[in-house]
């Protein structure tokens, strides 16, 4: 089995956490392909974004398995709230491995990239390529790597 390597990503100014979601697909090199699927979605949209939103929120939450959607089309998304609280994403080479799982270790071992946000409070980033990692740890500054026990 692959390893797999995390990040946690904590950065921000008082009580607000900074990183966006299009800051974090920013590390993802470009030349990589991979598909794209967020299983939730909870957040704050901008002036006159609400019901566009809403209505995303709506069909990828009550989704059976999420919602696909570009590299392009996640950043343009992200930029479209004001502040996310929660989300989970996750990208892999193969598309049949997107789709929601009972247990998240399962999901970290399956994909090639998961993406989540918790409680507004952080990322959590976890990845096969350590580059993306690395990326990031380089990227921001108040940072936990993070090596779960995916055995268990």
């Amino acid at each position: 089995m692959k390893k797999i390597y995390g990040i946690r990503i904590s950065d921000g100014r008082g009580n607000v956490l900074r990183p966006t979601l299009s800051d974090i697909l920013e590390e993802i090199n470009e030349d990589v392909s991979f598909n794209w699927c967020i299983l939730f979605l909870d957040g704050t949209p901008n002036p006159g974004q609400g019901n566009f939103l809403i209505e995303c929120e709506k069909k990828i939450n009550d989704s059976e398995n999420g919602l696909f959607y570009s590299l392009e089309e996640l950043k343009d998304l992200s930029g479209k709230f004001f502040q996310m609280f929660e989300t989970i994403v996750l990208g892999s080479y193969d598309i049949n491995v997107l789709h929601r799982y009972k247990e998240e270790k399962d999901m970290y071992t399956a994909c090639d990239i998961a993406i989540e946000l918790i409680d507004c409070a952080f990322w959590e980033v976890y990845a096969k390529d350590r580059k993306i990692i690395k990326r990031l740890k380089e990227k921001f500054k108040e940072i936990e790597i993070l090596d779960p026990d995916l055995n268990t």
